[in-house]
């Protein structure tokens, strides 16, 4: 499947603005998100996954429904994994895109939210989220991840 990001916008480097950047990666799909807080983090990096699936014609997707999300997991590096394959999962299986993710509890190993959904087909296709070259890290006063999807 070729008709999402195009190769160029996926393997940019430089730090974009919306949150989340694509960085080059050998045969897979390499994301790097930030925020100002670990709940923002959470959600950029979700939104780079969306983007990366549904291509840029996401942002012009109407939500016609919310679902609540509950993960536990071990870590916070494993909780960005289970709360990414989550939305993977409900977005391959239901063809919807997800947006609007609304956070309200995050701990080390515990995560809740609220995130809106609209019907649509993927333009592409991630088989798993991995714990390769995982990182999850606070830096210069914000939060950091690194995640690479295989695709």
């Amino acid at each position: 499947m070729t008709d999402g990001l195009d190769a160029t916008t996926r393997a940019r480097c430089d730090r974009a603005a919306g949150g989340f950047e694509f960085l080059d990666h050998p045969g897979d799909v390499k994301l790097r998100a930030w925020g100002a807080d670990p709940e923002q983090l959470f959600a950029n990096a979700a939104q780079g996954m969306m983007a990366f699936l549904f291509g840029n014609d996401i942002a012009d997707l109407q939500p016609d429904r919310t679902e609540e999300i509950e993960i536990e997991s071990k870590d916070r590096e494993a909780l960005l994994v289970d709360w990414l394959s989550e939305l993977l999962y409900r977005a391959t299986s239901g063809y919807r895109a997800y947006m609007q993710f609304r956070i309200y509890e995050l701990a080390a190993t515990k995560l809740k939210a609220t995130v809106a959904a609209a019907a649509a087909e993927a333009v592409e296709d991630i088989k798993a989220v991995t714990h390769h070259e995982l990182s999850v890290c606070e830096r210069d006063g914000g939060w950091e991840a690194t995640v690479v999807f295989d695709t």
